[in-house]
């Protein structure tokens, strides 16, 4: 499949559209029925059920955009996993709005809420997760403290849902300080990264790499012949000494032969 600039489209790229085009439209259908809602029924339990529903359908749209941000990375899977967990949550949370099972469904309270934590854990962590290819040490351990961080959190919020022992006051002190200390890593991380610059990336681990304005030019170029960046350097490097850099320069001069047939001497 081509875009409209004649590209060809990749899988990720499409599924990540069609992602995003399914989350769009079902938010734009809840939107909807709460405005025809809201318009000409009478706010009875079925109005607030559908308030409820496009209230639900929207927290988990955008829940499920934040695991598909990783869509085309190396930790693509975990936003799979996240994006599907979130979906999970709110069909627990929609079944909660409409069927209201009583306080005996103790199972499926439990795992609702398990569900809605996860589902909370998993977009944040998936957000910061954009970070994993910054090179910077301190973002690189601030980005392991704070998933840690958020690891610790939700174990701590899930135990005692299945358990039934909250553990005190102590214990809830102590998921306190935990829970604002990863939130402090959410917020400090993201603005570290942009207050720290990159250093630029070897690419064959033996020098600098080219400054921007190489690479601008190099793109330029490229874009004027109609090939590739990659395809412009192959170019222009000579296959007799892979690896090797080149010495361009004018041709030596050609000397015709002499009139009386002997041979002359080459040129250096």
């Amino acid at each position: 499949m081509t875009d409209p600039a004649g590209r060809t489209r990749g899988p990720v790229s499409l599924a990540r559209r069609i992602i995003v085009a399914v989350i769009v439209v079902s938010f734009s259908a809840a939107a909807i029925s709460g405005i025809v809602v809201l318009l000409g029924a009478e706010l009875g339990p079925t109005a607030w059920r559908v308030l409820s529903t496009t209230s639900v359908v929207g927290a988990f749209s955008v829940a499920v955009l934040c695991c598909v941000s990783l869509v085309g990375r190396r930790l693509q899977t975990f936003g799979f996993i996240g994006a599907g967990v979130s979906v999970l949550a709110a069909v627990l949370v929609l079944v909660a709005v409409w069927a209201q099972p009583d306080g005996d469904s103790g199972v499926f309270w439990d795992a609702l809420w398990t569900a809605v934590a996860a589902s909370i854990g998993f977009s944040f962590a998936s957000l910061l997760l954009l970070l994993a290819d910054r090179r910077r040490t301190a973002v690189r351990i601030g980005l392991m403290v704070t998933l840690a961080l958020f690891a610790i959190v939700f174990g701590m919020v899930v135990v005692p849902l299945w358990t039934d022992d909250y553990g005190g006051e102590m214990y809830s002190r102590v998921l306190g300080i935990f829970s604002i200390l990863a939130a402090l890593g959410a917020v400090v991380l993201p603005v570290l990264s942009l207050l720290l610059r990159e250093r630029p990336a070897d690419a064959l681990g033996t020098g600098p790499s080219l400054s921007p304005a190489s690479l601008a030019l190099l793109h330029a170029e490229s874009a004027k012949r109609g090939i590739t960046p990659d395809e412009l350097v192959a170019s222009l490097v000579s296959p007799r000494s892979p690896g090797l850099p080149v010495a361009y320069g004018p041709p030596p001069p050609y000397d015709p032969p002499p009139a009386d047939g002997s041979s002359a001497a080459p040129n250096p």
